[in-house]
């Protein structure tokens, strides 16, 4: 199809037997395409084809999710301090939880009157930026004040994103986790210390892609291993170094001579593991018990296009880190909903569009809000439109309450002027009914969200794209210490907690906490020379992005490309190239060997 740049039909205008349609982002300029099953979905939900390219609208979402920007403030009804994600500078007024959730105050009484003369995005910011939200996202907690989006922890510190932890800290998705540390998705692991994808595995360290995993160390991609160090592709294994098979006393012997637990031995058994990994192919996309999906990391799910990070959802696109959805188009950190579109940070939600930080029940079963559209951080509530920083409401508007016959009648025609009236962005970029809150609305500056995770920016050029920016820094200064950690944790004095330490990446200060001490004492790792951030920072990075590129399979045969790994088994294309092109998120580019399906599954399953 030729490049079209005039608007794709609605879906009441599209004709029958549709065939894709090419739109350019408004957003960012590029091409995208809108294919007839796109059309079916939001005929189904009544909404117009979206404006913007389907990462733009995820890096859209992403600009209201602060994860990780902590300050200490004090709450604006009780005045009591408490760690906020509202840095004091905000516009806006900030309750802690114990006031937000009580009846001390009543959204309603933020309530407005519509008024014709202004688009409704107008009104709605100004509705936002006068309500009180609510310091940190986290519920039934203990002994843990600085989780955020989090439930159920016991003993954490600066975990995000989890659920059911205990004496964890600096881990982003862990679930049903115990003493793990600078961990990216984990999952009921125990004593796992900077792993990116691991469930159910116990005291694995640094590790990728490991699964039923014990005493794994500087391993990929392995499954049901035990007392593995520096390996690949294993499955079912035991007593192995660099792939290598050894006896349980060679295996005792290596550990002894090989300690983690300096920075320095640390760095070159980590540089020769690496070479380890790339020596063995690595999976097209992780894909497991799935028909019909695109994407990687997707588990137990059918009919999903560009999932990432998905767990047993179906009829759905567009997801990161979803799970129990079904008929959802673009939702990002959402969950146990079903008919949504354009959501985020939410779960238990259904018949609900363009929103965020939307709670319901928190399972399948117990779908708790429906019927909203444009509501931000509206939990329990169901048939609003326009609604923010409210709680347990039917039938509002702009936080004002009405029967159910008058808010059927006002939001119909509300939409209705939102297409006649829509709103534009200091940028030029129309909002008509249809788009996600506009990214001027963010309540947090970009470098305090999670879209500088995944899509970095420096300050001028966010606030060139229309993005805010926090400036705020605390009035709390740190000297560093002279003091300088020992290499080897076995020299490392208690002393450590009272020191000031400086990164070596960012010149920021950061503490050792004891919780943390004791782990690396425990399993016998080095004091990180890095601050908490910047080692999530540095993880982000490995993470594989979040787009599919096309390529051949890399299997010649006989072995890979370049003859860097020999085939151990006979593969159905025999001595010739592998025919198949498989999608993958390793571009051509990237070092790692890369098969298709068939062809792993020959070699390492």
């Amino acid at each position: 199809m030729e490049k079209q740049t005039k608007q794709c039909p609605t879906y009441a205008e599209a004709p029958a037997g549709r065939q894709n349609c090419k739109k350019i982002c408004q957003n960012c300029k590029s091409e995208f395409a809108i294919e007839p099953e796109d059309f079916d979905f939001y005929e189904k939900i009544e909404v117009p084809p979206p404006t913007w390219c389907p990462a733009c609208r995820e890096q859209r979402r992403l600009v209201f999710r602060n994860e990780r920007a902590l300050y200490k403030r004090k709450c604006d009804l009780c005045g009591e301090s408490v760690v906020s994600r509202v840095s004091p500078d905000k516009p806006y007024p900030m309750y802690c939880q114990k006031c937000w959730w009580s009846d001390k105050w009543n959204p309603l009484s933020y309530g407005r009157n519509y008024d014709w003369s202004r688009p409704f995005l107008e009104q709605f910011r100004e509705l936002l930026f006068f309500t009180p939200h609510v310091n940190i996202l986290n519920s039934n907690t203990v002994n843990s004040d600085w989780v955020n989006q989090e439930t159920d922890d016991k003993n954490c510190y600066l975990n995000v994103g989890g659920h059911f932890n205990e004496d964890s800290a600096y881990n982003t998705y862990e679930i049903r986790g115990k003493n793990c540390l600078d961990n990216f998705w984990v999952w009921q692991t125990e004593f796992g210390y900077e792993n990116i994808i691991g469930e159910r595995c116990y005291r694995t360290l640094f590790s990728r892609d490991c699964y039923d995993c014990l005493n794994v160390i500087l391993s990929s991609d392995c499954r049901n291993c035990q007392n593995c160090f520096g390996c690949a592709g294993l499955r079912n294994k035991q007593y192995h170094i660099f792939n290598q098979p050894s006896s349980k006393e060679e295996y005792q012997e290596f550990l002894k001579n090989n300690p983690l637990t300096s920075n320095k031995n640390l760095a070159a058994l980590q540089e020769k593991a690496r070479k380890v990994w790339l020596s063995v192919p690595k999976r097209n996309a992780h894909i497991i018990k799935c028909n019909n999906v695109k994407g990687c990391f997707i588990n137990e799910s059918k009919n999903i296009g560009n999932g990432w990070y998905v767990d047993k959802c179906e009829d759905s696109k567009h997801l990161y880190v979803a799970t129990s959805l079904k008929d959802c188009y673009d939702a990002t950190s959402f969950g146990w909903a079903e008919l949504c579109y354009e959501m985020a940070h939410s779960v238990g939600a259904s018949n609900s569009k363009f929103s965020a930080f939307i709670m319901g029940g928190g399972t399948a079963e117990a779908i708790g809000s429906t019927n909203l559209e444009y509501c931000y951080a509206t939990p329990h509530s169901s048939n609003c439109f326009g609604c923010c920083n409210m709680k347990g409401q039917e039938y509002c508007i702009l936080n004002k309450k009405y029967s159910k016959e008058s808010f059927d009648e006002l939001r119909t025609k509300i939409k209705q002027q939102m297409i006649d009236m829509p709103y534009t962005d200091k940028k030029g970029r129309v909002y008509a009914y249809g788009e996600f809150f506009p990214v001027e609305f963010a309540p947090f500056g970009y470098n305090e969200t999670t879209a500088q995770d995944y899509y970095p920016l420096e300050k001028a050029e966010a606030i060139e794209r229309g993005y805010n920016w926090s400036d705020y820094e605390s009035d709390v200064k740190y000297e560093f210490s002279d003091y300088q950690a020992p290499d080897d944790i076995h020299d490392v004095k208690d002393d450590i907690l009272e020191k000031v330490l400086k990164c070596e990446v960012s010149s920021k200060a950061y503490r050792i906490i004891p919780m943390e001490l004791q782990l690396y004492r425990q399993i016998g790792l080095p004091i990180p020379k890095r601050t908490p951030l910047q080692r999530h920072r540095d993880r982000m990075k490995e993470l594989l992005p979040r787009k599919l590129f096309q390529r051949p399979c890399q299997c010649q045969g006989e072995s890979s490309e370049k003859g860097i790994y020999k085939n151990t088994a006979p593969h159905s294309h025999g001595n010739t190239p592998c025919p198949n092109l498989m999608e993958t998120p390793y571009s051509p580019d990237r070092p790692e060997i890369v098969y298709c399906e068939a062809c792993y599954l020959k070699e390492i399953a």
